[in-house]
């Protein structure tokens, strides 16, 4: 079993409704990638496109840039603390 506790930011927290969420899945480990889509599952639009979309998340496990760890392949393991933010895109006309 894999136990993790997220910290939610932003537009991820509005869409999920809490900043602190514990879950708990079966198994020694789960990928960066099947943790997104879990938690797309449980917000009502159910997908990685938009708020959810792997490009518009900066995600940190226990502190390093997941891009450091792997990316979408990084491992999480019971007892990791996963932050994401949604990232804001902009520019000037």
């Amino acid at each position: 079993m894999v136990k993790v506790r997220l910290r939610l930011l932003g537009g991820v927290k509005r869409l999920l409704g809490r900043d602190v969420m514990d879950i708990e899945v079966n198994g020694e480990m789960i990928t960066l990638r099947d943790l997104l889509a879990l938690l797309a599952s449980m917000s009502i639009h159910n997908s990685t496109d938009g708020i959810l979309a792997p490009s518009n998340l900066l995600i940190a496990i226990n502190g390093k840039e997941a891009s450091l760890l792997g990316g979408l392949d990084a491992i999480i393991k019971d007892g990791d603390q996963v932050s994401i933010l949604t990232v804001v895109h902009g520019g000037c006309i």
